[in-house]
């Protein structure tokens, strides 16, 4: 084995371990299964059969079971055979595992019994069990793990007779292989097994954490009947025996309620604080005066756990409990402990959050009106906090006297508190109140706050208002409150200021439009860019208008909208850069079709043709046609060689890809390029040039309406085209599923109809004469390129119609009609009573 094959193969080795396997249905790979069975039964060399084995590893079936089972033994193969096994279902695979157990040796032998742990085979027991008195430990080990994974009655008969014998390290895993198949058996609904397992670990004389684990699984195990052990646990000395007991009695929920509360008196300060934090955690509303109690406890710990408790207790308590928690907490916020007060005040918060009876919250806003009156400052600057962060309105009068205290600290509680109770009737208060301080002054941050939380537009319309009157550093703290909110009256009002003489205005409102976060911007922007004076903020404006293409969450054709009006209006190459980068980064067909028609701009054909090469190096999702397409454009348009070179190798490599992706879809030329072999029709009108089919004439008008006709009718297809139309007014189509009148030269039914007006629709020909569908105005022109070549594709599925031009989706129509015909011929028109010409070319169809 080579060097290089032999590192493969480790890596294989490694992948391997990580790969889950989907197992295939048997007789879908039957042929395969018996080819790589047969190269594990030759003298192939090693890396072949590790291949075999890996691919058996997600096909593989009974019949494969034997000829992998030769390998369990083999140094280098043996992990290979080991994962197949795994993997290959039915009996046969866990027999070859369970015949391994008595010929292979070691650390293989290891693995093979964690291939049965994984299997979880319960007809291995009975050769497991032997093991557990290995004289190598880590199979005695592997066998433990593996019969307490398998978790049957039968397995922990096994454990439990292995419990105290061997080494130390031995008896240890024992231990836990007996918890790993109690825990087995309860998921089966054998608590009577499970416990009878635990009790026996219980007894062992095993370290403490498994002693402890032990204990806890039989607590659980037991339910109700585990209570009693429960508070045996609790009324222990040892610190991890009790916190095991809080343990089990979380998993037990509410169920355990009433034996922590019964403990809770006889404890000392450190296992109280344990034993009210797990109270909260169980969210049992009958714990709560215990809870509350708690909370005069001795020390600091105590009490924050109480506190924490309430919190998550009370909001489902009655309002009994909860003015009793309420009382206690208001009197806790009054304590000079600022972390017992923080955390009283965060509760009361919650209650209040949490909806609470119109009882409960009459109470809290008559506490915090107490304590904003109280005539001690740290009750007062409690209220105060209190009513912020309650959001109480009707502490807000209270709050704005407060605003003139004369102590600096009662004054800026104050002020902040605004943020949080400033209802819309206060707001123009707290806007005065903010313009007379600095930008990063309290009443500023405040208002922030207010401004956040109340009604978007009606907040706008007072700030707004405010503008009247204001001084130019006021207008700016107003303008910057405005863009932080949003809406139509913020960014109105922020236009206006971007209008103004005033160039700090200017400057602001710019700044501001620039970085605005939704998508209404954009129009304004390009306003701005269109109209102002002033260079500097004209190009800002216009470089605001490119950001939101570049990084809001616009539609394919928003942002391609922003691209066109960009480049229709941008003077310096920076701008131009920007629009290019959005291009290059948002690939739709749209954008391919529109980048193109830059190509014909001597100015923009560079960064055209290098988006274009880009799109096609890094790779997109865009269709290789349509792609292939563009480059070729490139090709033949840019002077700059490197991008020519560049777009060369990729046109022919992904027009290669295109064609093999058609030959395998099954896609077959209609048209030959030479004869009308398979199409009947006027051949006065139509006629074949340079492998293209012409009618039509850009000096004298056709007649009537011509069809160059299919002999054959087609049902469910796809159709694939390219099409030029010449002249100033230009009207053809492709008729789909179409019946010949007779003696007429005229047809009927679907066409995907050609010309100005008309690109890409589906109209109903000689039969309901209407349009059926068409593509969204705002795009019925974009996809075409006039007097050159595009593509066409339609598809025909049942009811269902759908047309495509230059990859961009026109059409999507189901016929609700079941009278109308589902099959026909396909026909290529010229639309009669015009001068133009139209060109059809690579007519190819795939039947569905």
């Amino acid at each position: 084995m080579s060097i290089c094959r032999f590192t493969v193969f480790i890596l294989c080795a490694a992948s391997l371990l990580l790969t889950p396997f989907t197992v295939s249905a048997a007789d879908k790979n039957a042929p395969e299964t018996a080819r790589l069975v047969k190269v594990l039964n030759s003298d192939a060399d090693t890396y072949d059969k590790a291949m075999a084995c890996r691919r058996l590893a997600a096909i593989g079936d009974a019949s494969s079971a034997t000829a992998i089972a030769k390998y369990l033994g083999d140094e280098k193969l043996a992990t290979y055979a080991r994962s197949a096994l795994e993997n290959i279902p039915g009996p046969e695979a866990d027999k070859a595992l369970r015949d391994a157990l008595k010929t292979v040796k070691g650390n293989l032998l290891v693995g093979v019994i964690n291939s049965i742990s994984k299997r979880k085979d319960k007809q291995a027991v009975g050769d497991l069990t032997p093991l557990l008195s290995d004289k190598e430990t880590n199979v005695a080990i592997a066998a433990a793990h593996a019969l307490g994974e398998i978790g049957t009655p039968e397995a922990a008969k096994s454990l439990q007779a292995a419990l105290g014998k061997g080494d130390t390290k031995l008896q240890q895993e024992v231990g836990f292989a007996c918890l790993m198949c109690a825990k087995s058996l309860a998921e089966a609904k054998d608590n009577t097994g499970a416990v009878a397992l635990t009790a026996a670990v219980r007894k062992a004389n095993l370290p403490e954490n498994i002693q402890l684990a032990a204990t806890q699984r039989a607590i659980v195990f037991q339910g109700k009947a585990g209570l009693g052990l429960l508070a045996e646990q609790l009324k222990s000395d040892n610190l991890q025996q009790f916190r095991a007991g809080l343990q089990a009695a979380q998993k037990l929920g509410k169920l355990s309620t009433s034996t922590l509360v019964d403990a809770y008196p006889k404890l000392s300060e450190e296992h109280k604080a344990l034993l009210v934090a797990a109270l909260g955690t169980l969210h049992d509303s009958s714990a709560l005066p215990t809870v509350v109690k708690a909370t005069s406890g001795d020390s600091q710990e105590l009490k924050l756990q109480a506190v924490f408790a309430i919190g998550e207790l009370a909001p489902a308590a009655n309002d009994e409990q909860k003015t009793q928690a309420l009382n206690q907490l208001l009197a806790l916020v009054k304590q000079q402990d600022a972390d017992i007060a923080g955390a009283a005040e965060s509760v009361i918060v919650k209650l209040n959050s949490s909806q609470p009876s119109a009882e409960i919250e009459k109470q809290i806003d008559s506490s915090i009106r107490k304590l904003l009156e109280s005539e001690t400052r740290e009750s007062q600057l409690a209220g105060i906090k209190l009513a912020g962060d309650c959001r109480l309105s009707s502490a807000t009068p209270v709050l704005l006297q407060l605003v003139n205290h004369s102590n600096p600290e009662v004054k800026s509680a104050a002020i902040s508190a605004l943020g949080g109770t400033t209802s819309l009737k206060n707001l123009p208060q707290l806007i005065k109140l903010a313009l007379t301080s600095s930008p990063d002054s309290p009443a500023s941050q405040a208002l922030i706050a207010a401004c956040s939380r109340l009604p978007l537009e009606e907040t706008a319309q007072a700030l707004a208002g405010a503008m009247q009157g204001a001084t130019t550093d006021q207008k700016l703290i107003l303008l910057d409150q405005l863009a932080a909110i949003g809406g139509k009256t913020a960014l109105d009002t922020v236009v206006a200021a971007a209008r103004s003489n005033d160039d700090a205005l200017q400057n602001k409102a710019t700044d501001l439009l620039g970085k605005w976060v939704t998508i209404d911007v954009a129009p304004p922007l390009l306003e701005l860019a269109k109209t102002l004076d002033n260079n500097k903020y004209k190009i800002r404006s216009l470089r605001g208008y490119i950001r939101v293409a570049r990084q809001l969450n616009m539609t394919p054709e928003e942002r391609l909208e922003v691209c066109r009006n960009t480049l229709a209006i941008a003077e310096r190459n920076d701008e131009k850069k920007l629009v290019f980068e959005v291009l290059r980064r948002n690939p739709t067909p749209q954008a391919v079709n529109y980048t193109v028609s830059l190509l014909k701009d001597k100015a923009l054909n560079v960064p055209a043709s290098a988006t274009i090469v880009s799109w096609a190096e890094q790779g997109t999702p865009i269709d290789d046609e349509l792609l292939a397409d563009a480059l070729q454009r490139v090709i033949a348009s840019t002077s700059n060689g490197g991008l020519k070179q560049r777009a060369a190798q990729q046109h022919e490599r992904i027009s290669a890809q295109a064609k093999q992706g058609e030959k395998e879809l099954g896609f077959q030329s209609l048209f030959d390029g030479k004869t009308f072999d398979g199409w009947h029709g006027n051949e006065k009108i139509f006629r074949i040039e340079d492998g293209e089919i012409i009618a039509g004439s850009l000096t004298d008008k056709v007649e009537r309406n011509e069809f160059l006709r299919s002999n054959k009718e087609y049902d469910d297809f796809e159709l694939k085209l390219e099409f030029k139309l010449l002249g100033e007014k230009t009207n053809a189509g492709v008729q789909i599923r179409t019946a010949e009148i007779p003696d007429h030269h005229e047809v009927s039914g679907y066409q995907a109809d050609l010309g100005t007006g008309y690109w890409g629709c589906l109209y109903d020909e000689s039969r309901r004469k209407k349009i059926l569908a068409g593509p969204p105005a705002e795009i019925r022109d974009l996809p075409v390129r006039m007097n050159d070549w595009n593509s066409y594709r339609i598809r025909c599925e049942g009811p269902r119609i759908r047309i495509w031009i230059n990859d961009v989706q026109t059409v999507d129509f189901t016929e609700a009609d079941p009278q109308i015909p589902l099959k026909g011929i396909i026909a290529l028109q010229i639309h009669g009573n015009l001068v133009n010409e139209v060109h059809y070319r690579n007519v190819r169809l795939r039947e569905l």
